[in-house]
């Protein structure tokens, strides 16, 4: 079988890696056809994932415009070449487009109730459509719902295992508490009139912290000055065994306090924007959110005075685990079947 996997964001990677090296060891070919963003590139290289690369992320409407054409019409050409019998994608708007044009089939991945415009663009074009089964909304027939949340494709105790020697290696004191900080750039489509930090507050939020706590910061944008003796810097991909040894991580991006939560380590969301993901997460105990930046301090100052927050945290992911699946084996079986079902019709 023929698969072609597109990568349009840094967390597709982390999402697919898995399922690829499971492709090759059951015989098939999977291709991979990547979008400059990020650290998407980056990731690949760290993983040696070959790829493609088709596009560069727009900044504006226009430029995402001419991206979406100038991609679709490189995609088809790719897939007229590779000859996938399946395509997928996270969102997977490129793919559907693409697979309805070449009458392959296509299966989506979808744990974002709010990308409308994605909805519109994809889910007419597609043959399958995959979500945690916490997911707010139906997106009607096609629609599939799992027991799992992305994270765990490549966060599941089957799939990763969290080294302390790597982080020490990384130059951090795993003997002392540390937090990470996470700022995204507010760029996406979804983020139009959405909030995370109070832009006033940002800077005195980490320096009071830092008070507390060793403070760590990622950042999709680049960092003021009075901030840049935080920033992180490390291998993008060793990102995970930092998370897992933290005390505590305050987000604004939804994926890092989902890989948080399904890593035991306490995390504070703050962000406008909801998810069925979070909102489960935050029932099991294992997150809490909130659109304040003061609140967003004080829960901060809970977790970290709290010496049994972390062992807290591990019984709710425990219970967590228990109810939910090792999402690899899910896509591999997902797209093996929706290729087969193909061929018999």
């Amino acid at each position: 079988m023929r698969i072609l996997i597109e990568v349009t964001h840094p967390a597709h990677v982390h999402f697919f890696r898995n399922a690829i090296s499971e492709f090759q060891k059951r015989g098939h070919e999977a291709a991979v056809t990547a979008r400059e963003k990020d650290v998407t590139i980056q990731l690949l290289n760290n993983y040696k994932i070959p790829y493609t690369v088709l596009s560069k992320t727009g900044r504006t409407k226009f430029s995402l415009l001419s991206e979406l054409i100038q991609r679709d019409f490189r995609l088809y050409k790719f897939c007229r070449r590779f000859k996938p019998d399946i395509l997928t994608g996270i969102g997977g708007v490129f793919a559907a487009h693409a697979g309805f044009l070449l009458r392959k089939p296509v299966v989506v991945w979808d744990d974002s109730e709010h990308a409308k415009i994605s909805h519109k663009l994809t889910n007419p074009f597609v043959d399958v459509i995959c979500s945690p089964n916490c997911y707010k909304i139906s997106l009607g027939k096609k629609h599939r719902l799992y027991a799992g949340y992305h994270e765990l494709a490549y966060l599941h105790p089957k799939r990763f295992k969290p080294d302390i020697e790597i982080v020490k290696g990384l130059g951090i004191d795993t003997k002392e508490k540390y937090c990470i900080i996470r700022f995204v750039s507010w760029q996406a489509h979804h983020d139009v009139g959405q909030r995370g930090f109070d832009p006033a507050r940002k800077i005195s939020f980490v320096k009071e912290l830092s008070r507390q706590v060793k403070v760590y910061i990622t950042s999709e944008t680049n960092l003021p000055d009075e901030l840049a003796e935080y920033q992180l810097k490390i291998p993008v991909h060793q990102i995970h065994h930092i998370l897992a040894f933290a005390a505590l991580c305050v987000s604004e991006g939804a994926t890092m306090v989902s890989e948080c939560a399904v890593l035991g380590t306490p995390a504070i969301y703050i962000n406008t924007l909801k998810a069925g993901t979070i909102d489960e997460q935050e029932r099991y105990g294992l997150i809490r959110q909130t659109t304040d930046t003061k609140e967003a301090m004080e829960m901060s100052l809970e977790y970290l005075n709290n010496e049994n927050a972390r062992q807290n945290c591990r019984l709710a992911r425990e219970k967590m685990l228990a109810e939910k699946i090792d999402v690899t084996e899910y896509i591999v079986q997902t797209i093996e079947e929706a290729a087969k079902r193909n061929k018999e019709h």
